[in-house]
Parts: C-alpha cells; structure tokens; sequence
C-alpha cells in the first residue's frame, strides 16, 4: 500500500520523516503565522469588529429613528384627530348658523308677506270704497238729473219708464 506513496522509479517515498525539512516547515509555519498575525489577522480583525461595531451603531440608530417616527407619527395622528375635531366643530357651527340664517329669512319672508296683503287688503277696500263712492255719486247725480226732468216736464208713465230706462242704461255704461 505504502508502494503507491513511493515517487516513480526509485524516488523519495512521501511519508518518509525528515527531521530538517519537519524544522524548517515548522519554523516557516510559525513565522508565516507571525507574519499573518501581524499584517493580516489585527487589521482582519479589527476591520471585523470596527463593522461588527458600525453595525451595532446603525443598528441603535436606526431604532432610535424608529422611536423618534412612532413618536411623530402618534403626534401627527394626535393632531390630525384634533384637526378632525376642530373641522367638525366648525361644520357644525356653519350648520348652525345657515340654520339660524335660513329661519330669519324665513321668518322675515313672512313678514314681508303679510305686508304684503296687509297693504294688498288695504288697496282693495281704498278701491271699493272709492268704487261704492263712485258709484252713490253717479246715483246722487242721476237722482238730481231725474229729478230735474221731472219738474221741468210733465211726465206721462211712457216718458218716465223711458227716463229710467235711460238712466239705467248710463249707469251701466258708466
């Protein structure tokens, strides 16, 4: 088995321990490990824990911004409610007064019209009265015109039909 390790033709046999070559790789690994300690690992190392570190902060940092938002966001919704409130305050107040404005329109709509009829009722009677005035004066006139006739002529039944028919027929001509 150990045939296959052995190099070809007579070579060097790979497992074979050489104490020189056992130092000096040794010696080489330390020294490579030094080297790597040194130059490689620290700065490795603390770039990882400066991230590590950055990570952490950003990490804080971001749940602190998170707070400050949940904290502005209830404070804006705090105010947006209040702003709800204070819109239909003034809703309700507008309500309130177009209310109040439309009864006193209402109300000085009625006014007005009974004013209105009140004045309307007024004129009507003047007109009558006027009218009824007018009327007793044409009749008073007729009267008085009849009457002169009368005592100017002599009437028989025939003329005194006639006159009256006369009279009425300009009364209603009137």
């Amino acid at each position: 088995m150990i045939e296959f390790l052995a190099a070809s033709e007579g070579g060097i046999a790979l497992l074979d321990v050489n104490p020189g070559l056992v130092v000096w790789t040794t010696v080489t690994f330390l020294l490579v490990l030094l080297l790597l300690n040194k130059f490689a690992w620290k700065p490795i190392i603390k770039a990882l824990d400066d991230r590590a570190d950055r990570i952490h902060n950003d990490i804080e940092r971001a749940n602190q911004l998170r707070n400050e938002a949940d904290t502005l966001f209830q404070q804006y919704q705090n105010k947006l409610n209040d702003l709800k409130g204070e819109a239909q305050e003034i809703i309700n107040e507008a309500r309130k007064d177009a209310e109040g404005l439309k009864n006193d329109i209402l109300e000085k709509a009625r006014k007005e019209a009974e004013e209105i009829r009140a004045r309307s009722r007024k004129e009507i009677q003047l007109a009558m009265d006027s009218a009824l005035e007018e009327i007793h004066r044409q009749a008073v006139d007729l009267s008085v015109e009849i009457t002169k006739r009368v005592i100017t002529r002599n009437l028989t039944a025939e003329d005194h039909k006639k006159q009256l028919q006369e009279a009425l027929e300009s009364i209603s001509r009137n």
